[in-house]
């Protein structure tokens, strides 16, 4: 479907973040979060990971 607002988690990507966090440990979603800011902030050039990174800074 893609995006169908403008929310951080109103698309497909960020929605499967989200369900990958939902079935991740509870000890592991710290991990996963910050991975994804961390990755963001060493990116250069073009973001594969964006609807992530909104995501995860949301949280």
């Amino acid at each position: 479907m893609g995006t169908w607002d403008t929310g951080p988690f109103d698309n497909d990507t960020a929605a499967d973040f989200a369900n990958a966090l939902d079935d991740a440990e509870p000890e592991a979603r710290e991990a996963l979060i910050r991975g994804v800011l961390i990755r963001t902030i060493d990116a250069t050039g073009y973001l594969a990971e964006a609807e992530e990174a909104v995501a995860a800074a949301a949280l």
